[in-house]
């Protein structure tokens, strides 16, 4: 018989910081909200939980490419429309669908 397997846990409380726009996936909000649940019902007891670092440049080309690694470290809030097509061939902003 097999030892009982825990669940890994990664939460950090800064994700809940950005805004990833209408069409993308990640919704910070339900986010939070599942982890305060984790929390009431004292899940975390039962889970190996982590808060993960943010991810280096080197870290992110492991799953990304590194014109999309590069494209994320130079745009910034305030240069975004300097950079639309690029915005367009990486799926980000606001009106992506």
């Amino acid at each position: 018989m097999s030892p009982k397997q825990r669940v890994s846990y990664f939460y950090n409380p800064d994700v809940g910081h950005f805004y990833y726009g209408p069409s993308h996936p990640m919704k910070p909000h339900r986010l939070k909200l599942a982890h305060h649940l984790i929390l009431s019902y004292g899940l975390y007891r039962k889970m190996e939980c982590y808060k993960p670092h943010p991810a280096t440049p080197g870290e992110m080309t492991q799953f990304h490419s590194d014109d999309y690694v590069s494209f994320l470290s130079r745009i910034t809030p305030d240069n975004l429309r300097q950079y639309h097509t690029p915005m367009q061939k990486f799926n980000a902003g606001e009106y992506t669908d």
